[in-house]
C-alpha cells in the first residue's frame, strides 16, 4: 500500500535478514519463499486485488530475458483498461502495477540470465515485484517472507469446511490420511478431493484408502532433513523397510557422508544411561558404515549401480536402526569433503613438484613426498635462518640443481609440515625473504620446461555480474592463453623510444616509394 510513498522518501533497507524491527518498507521487492502448494502465488494475487493493484504474472514457461522484460514492463506501464476511460481522470495511466515473477528459481542460466540481473537492479525502480519461491541470489535484494508448511490439523479444519460447503461426506480420519499422503500440500489435497468428489459425493473409507496411494506426493528432502529422519523413522512402528531405504535415495551421494559424520552425536533411546551398550551400538554402526563404504567403492569403480539398495541398507537403514534416538547437537556438514578437496590439492602440488624434479631424480611421487621433501625443506630453509643473506646463494644453487621455482619453495614446506609442527618460514626475517625473492627474480629463467604466468583477476566486480559475464570471461581466458606474451619463457623486447622513431620512419619510407614507384605497383613517369 505504501510502496510508492516509501520510494519517494527513499527509505533504506535495514541490514539483517531476521531483524524483528524491519517492516520491509526499505525494500523494493518482496520474495515469497516456502514449500510448494502452500499458497504463495495465491497470496500475492489476493494482496494485489485487495490493495487495488493491477498485476502481471510471469511464470517459468515464459521467456524472461532482459529484453522481453523491458518490453513487457513498458507495455504494462502504458496500459489503460476500458474502465479507466469512464473515470474523471480519464487519459491518465494508473501507476499501481505489480509484477509477479512466479517460480524465479526456475530461471535458467542462459535465456533468463539477463532477466535475473534486470530483476534485481532495474525493474524494482519502476514497479512492485512479488517473487514467489526461493532463490539465494535474490535474498539480499528482497524482503524475505517465508511460508511455513501448515500443520495437519490446520489443513484438516479448512478442508472439512470446504467439504461441508460442497456437500461432500468425508470422515476426519480419512481426510487426515489424505493430507499426510500429499505431504501437507494444500493444492494437492484440494485436487484429490475434487477428483474423488467427481465420482461420488460420499467418500467411503474403503474407497479413499484405495485412492490414497495414487494421490501420494513425494518431495525431495535436503540432506539435513534426511539425516534427522534416518534416526527418527526407526521409532515409527508403521515405517517399512522400503520407507527407510527411500531416505537414502533422496541423495545417495551425500546422505551416507552425513550419517557417517553425525551418528556419533546421536543419543540412542535404547541405551540412555548405559554407556557399555552405547559403545556397543556405536561399534556396530561403524562396522555397518564401513561395509557400506566398501559397497560404494564397488559401485563407483565397476559401475555396479544395482548394488545401491544394498548400500542403502548398510549406510543408512542399519545405522539408523541401531542409533535411533535424538541428536545432542547441531548437524555437522561432512568434513570428508573438505579433507578430500585438500588432499586432491596437495596431490596436484606434489605432481607438479615431481614434474619439475624428474630430470634430477628417479623416484615417483611417493618417493618425493617421503624421501626428498623433508631433506629439501631443511636444505632450503636452514641457510636462510642461520646465515641469513649469506645463505641465499646456497639456496638458489639447490633450487637450480632440482629445477625448482619460487612457488615450489613454499609448496615443499607446505607438503612436508605435520600437525602442530612449527613452520620454518616464521624463523626467516623479512629482510632475508625480500633479498631472496630479488635474487631469485634476477637469476630465474634457467629451467628446462615451459612456465606460464597466472594472472590474478581484478577485485571489485560484483559476484552477480561475474556470473552473468561467465561466458565472456571464458573466451577472454582462452585468448590470453593463446597469446605468446603471457609465456614466461618468451621475452618480448620493448621498442626503444628514440627521437624520430616510428614517426620519422614514415616520411623516409614515403621518399623511397617516390624514388622507386615500381614498389607501389605504379608506372614511372
Amino acid at each position: 500500500m505504501n510502496w510508492s510513498k516509501n520510494r519517494r522518501l527513499n527509505k533504506k533497507a535495514i541490514p539483517g535478514r531476521f531483524n524483528p524491527s524491519d517492516d520491509g518498507s526499505g525494500f523494493k521487492a518482496a520474495l515469497l519463499s516456502g514449500p510448494p502448494g502452500v499458497g504463495k502465488t495465491t497470496t500475492a494475487i489476493l494482496v494485489c486485488k485487495e490493495a487495488g493493484f493491477d498485476y502481471f504474472e510471469l511464470n517459468a514457461s515464459d521467456a524472461r530475458s532482459k529484453k522481453n522484460l523491458q518490453q513487457m514492463v513498458s507495455q504494462l506501464l502504458g496500459n489503460q483498461t476500458l474502465a479507466d476511460c469512464f473515470k474523471d481522470d480519464a487519459g491518465k495511466v494508473s501507476s499501481n502495477h505489480v509484477i509477479v515473477m512466479d517460480e524465479v528459481d526456475g530461471m535458467s542460466g542462459n535465456e533468463d540470465r539477463g532477466g535475473m540481473m534486470l530483476l534485481k537492479f532495474q525493474l524494482s525502480v519502476y514497479a512492485t515485484i512479488e517473487c514467489t519461491l526461493k532463490i539465494r541470489s535474490l535474498s539480499n535484494h528482497c524482503f524475505d517472507l517465508r511460508f511455513q508448511r501448515p500443520r495437519v490439523e490446520q489443513i484438516k479444519a479448512a478442508m472439512m469446511s470446504i467439504a461441508f460447503k460442497e456437500n461432500i461426506q468425508v470422515s476426519p480420519n480419512v481426510l487426515q490420511d489424505v493430507i499426510v499422503a500429499s505431504n501437507q500440500d494444500i493444492r494437492q489435497v484440494l485436487h484429490n478431493m475434487s477428483m474423488w468428489s467427481a465420482k461420488a459425493k460420499t467418500l467411503s473409507i474403503e474407497q479413499t484408502k484405495s485412492d490414497i496411494g495414487k494421490g501420494t506426493k513425494h518431495i525431495k528432502m535436503g540432506p539435513f532433513d534426511v539425516l534427522r529422519e534416518v534416526f527418527a523413522i526407526a521409532n515409527n512402528p508403521k515405517a517399512t523397510l522400503i520407507d527407510k531405504s527411500d531416505l537414502f535415495f533422496h541423495d545417495y551421494s551425500i546422505a551416507p557422508l552425513f550419517v557417517q559424520e553425525n551418528y556419533v552425536h546421536v543419543i540412542p533411546t535404547s541405551a540412555e544411561g548405559d554407556k557399555i551398550k552405547h559403545l556397543t551400538l556405536l561399534s556396530e554402526a561403524a562396522d555397518s558404515i564401513c561395509i557400506g563404504d566398501i559397497i560404494d567403492k564397488q559401485i563407483r569403480s565397476g559401475q555396479n549401480w544395482g548394488l545401491l539398495p544394498t548400500q542403502a541398507i548398510f549406510s543408512s537403514v542399519v545405522p539408523g536402526e541401531l542409533m535411533k534416538g535424538h541428536l545432542k547437537q547441531m548437524i555437522n556438514f561432512p568434513a570428508w569433503l573438505g579433507k578430500n578437496s585438500n588432499r586432491n590439492h596437495m596431490d596436484r602440488v606434489l605432481q607438479e613438484l615431481h614434474v619439475h624434479m624428474r630430470m634430477r631424480i628417479t623416484g615417483n611421487k611417493t618417493d618425493v613426498a617421503l624421501d626428498y621433501l623433508p631433506l629439501l625443506k631443511r636444505a632450503l630453509t636452514q641457510p636462510l635462518i642461520q646465515k641469513e643473506t649469506e645463505g641465499i646463494p646456497d639456496v638458489l644453487k639447490m633450487m637450480e640443481n632440482y629445477f625448482l621455482l619460487r612457488e615450489d619453495f613454499d609448496s615443499i614446506i607446505d607438503l612436508s609440515l605435520w600437525f602442530n609442527q612449527t613452520d620454518p618460514r616464521t624463523k626467516i626475517i623479512t629482510k632475508v625473504k625480500s633479498a631472496f625473492t630479488r635474487a631469485y627474480n634476477k637469476e630465474s629463467g634457467k629451467n628446462p620446461y615451459a612456465v606460464t604466468n597466472v594472472k590474478k583477476k581484478k577485485k571489485g566486480a560484483a559476484k552477480e555480474e561475474e556470473e552473468l559475464n561467465e561466458e565472456e570471461n571464458v573466451e577472454s581466458e582462452e585468448e590470453e592463453q593463446d597469446n605468446i606474451e603471457n609465456d614466461a619463457m618468451i621475452k618480448v623486447k620493448k621498442p626503444s623510444a628514440k627521437k624520430g622513431g616510428s614517426a620519422a620512419s614514415e616520411p623516409s619510407t614515403s621518399k623511397e616509394k617516390k624514388k622507386n614507384p615500381s614498389k607501389r605497383g605504379g608506372k614511372s613517369r
